[in-house]
């Protein structure tokens, strides 16, 4: 981890970043893109953007997901007033907590644009978000992943949504199974792998964005001490690998 870049931004820089990336201007009154990302990844063809629920700069350091830690060229440092899953769509989609400023919704602003894209979530999400570019609804992390082996060569933006983490969580619970850190090790390690197989069937010059945010709700979790503390002034992030 001492070797990746690190960029400390604003969550709601993310949007113009991304339509900036696909050769389109953005529009004028979001905030202004990240001009390091901008540098960097010059003359993409696609974005495969992947949005992880609870996983946040304590669980990329502390569990340490092989392929992304090894892979990964630059992190974001993502500040918001709103870590948790609602409020990150809002801010990316919208750039912003208002609903359509000025009429701006990221997918839509992109369709528009001469770009298509693809949506893959839960129902409930797509309906609230998809903006109504072209959306996939998947009730669970598996079938989001076998979907998202179809889609990311197809579309210049293809977002996946991975939250299994609070179901499990819940059923886990009840049947007083497992401890939910021993769960988020689990679904982070699993996740890891499945982005790994989405890069090796990539096409040349495509985006990774994978970004990480602290879930639907906060939860209270049995870390104890100096870890405790460490989760508690954790940030979401968004990790970036080229191929």
């Amino acid at each position: 981890m001492s070797e990746l870049e690190t960029i400390k931004c604003y969550l709601t820089q993310l949007p113009a970043t991304i339509i900036n990336l696909l050769g389109i201007e953005p529009p004028s009154h979001i905030q202004k893109p990240i001009q390091a990302i901008l540098d960097q990844y010059k003359g993409i063809n696609r974005i495969i953007f992947m949005l992880i629920d609870n996983f946040g700069l304590f669980e990329i350091t502390y569990y340490k997901p092989a392929w992304m830690i090894t892979n990964s060229e630059v992190m974001l440092l993502l500040s918001t007033k709103n870590p948790y899953t609602l409020g990150v769509f809002h801010q990316i989609m919208f750039g912003g907590f208002e609903m359509e400023p000025n009429g701006f919704h990221l997918l839509r602003y992109l369709n528009n644009g001469g770009k298509n894209s693809c949506f893959i979530a839960r129902k409930k999400d797509l309906d609230r978000y998809d903006g109504g570019t072209l959306s996939i609804p998947k009730e669970t992390d598996m079938a989001t992943w076998v979907e998202s082996a179809k889609a990311i060569n197809k579309y210049d933006l293809s977002w996946m949504h991975y939250l299994d983490f609070e179901n499990l969580h819940k059923q886990q619970q009840r049947l007083k199974q497992r401890t939910p850190e021993n769960l988020i090790e689990k679904l982070i390690n699993r996740t890891d792998k499945w982005i790994l197989s989405n890069y090796k069937q990539l096409r040349k010059n495509s985006l990774m964005i994978i970004l990480g945010d602290h879930g639907r709700s906060k939860l209270n979790l049995e870390y104890s001490g100096k870890i405790a503390q460490w989760r508690e002034a954790s940030v979401p992030i968004a990790i970036f690998i080229r191929k």
